[in-house]
């Protein structure tokens, strides 16, 4: 692990954590988008059905909409916690 995030929390539990973040919400709903946009073109030229095309929007609307709900609730379960920024082990050039 390159850079690490420690964060002591309230109770007394440190966790470490890598510095991966997942995709902001325009990130993801860029592709969205363009998922929706590849399904309506194979549509359109008659490759896919109607009811996938329904099911590909439904879900993709549903993964983002379960991403929001998890931030919510991780934003109540988790207590506020003390962030440390370590910096990452560098190799020393010989």
């Amino acid at each position: 692990m390159n850079d690490v995030t420690i964060r002591t929390r309230d109770d007394g539990l440190v966790e470490l954590a890598p510095k991966l973040a997942p995709m902001d919400p325009l990130g993801r709903w860029l592709v969205i988008v363009t998922v929706l946009m590849a399904s309506l073109g194979f549509y359109a030229s008659g490759l896919m059905p109607p009811v996938a095309l329904l099911a590909i929007a439904i879900f993709c609307v549903a993964g983002d909409a379960f991403l929001g709900a998890k931030a919510l609730l991780l934003l109540v379960v988790r207590p506020a916690a003390e962030v440390h920024e370590v910096p990452g082990l560098h190799p020393r050039t010989r």
